[in-house]
């Protein structure tokens, strides 16, 4: 008991800390967009419909992630004026993730960046609902603009997305694979450099069936 009580008092300790954020999670123009990243965090799987209502108590857990909290900056400097000037104070009163920098002109809802410690995401668009794991390299190379990247793209830990390539919808990167090429939509690559080496939903059936 003496355990559980000090873990629900941190929680309420981390959650007391960033209320002053819950305001501006909730009135900011791209609200929308930061509730669905928020639900992410607790319902990562993209085959789980996710509501959209967003609770207080998701919320505030969603603001006390660093990781979070640098979703939150990047959506505020990207609707402009107040807001982005908001999102400089913010960043300096309460930071985001230490080594996380994320620069795209365009962020799909739904992003979820798992950890996010060391990893760098220059690009030129990111689709809806996009997982992001650590130690991750996303950016230009001697081949010239960012990579552009369709809807729920997940990229493994480790993994790099260099040059103006475009990975389709429902790809999955592999964890340490080098992509230096276009992926197809729905495919699974891996390696260094990369390639496909199967199909997403082949993959994701298979795991549903191991786990029924």
């Amino acid at each position: 008991m003496g355990a559980m009580n000090a873990r629900k008092l941190a929680t309420g300790l981390r959650h007391a800390a960033v209320l002053p954020l819950l305001a501006v999670l909730r009135r900011a123009p791209s609200a929308a967009a930061l509730h669905r990243d928020a639900r992410r965090l607790h319902q990562s799987r993209l085959d789980l419909a996710l509501p959209e209502e967003l609770s207080t108590a998701e919320a505030l857990d969603a603001l006390s992630r660093r990781e979070f909290r640098s979703v939150l900056y990047l959506r505020l400097e990207h609707d402009g004026g107040a807001w982005a000037l908001l999102a400089l104070v913010l960043r300096r009163i309460w930071g985001g993730q230490v080594a996380l920098e994320i620069s795209c002109d365009a962020v799909g809802p739904g992003l979820y960046v798992s950890h996010g410690f060391a990893t760098i995401v220059i690009a030129g668009r990111l689709g809806a609902d996009c997982l992001i794991s650590q130690q991750v390299t996303v950016g230009y190379s001697d081949r010239g603009g960012p990579p552009t990247f369709g809807d729920r793209v997940r990229i493994g830990a480790g993994a790099m997305v260099l040059g103006p390539v475009h990975v389709g919808s429902d790809a999955v990167i592999g964890a340490g694979a080098v992509v230096v090429a276009d992926v197809p939509a729905g495919k699974v690559v891996a390696g260094v450099p990369a390639r496909v080496i199967e199909h997403a939903e082949d993959r994701f059936s298979a795991r549903n069936r191991a786990a029924g």
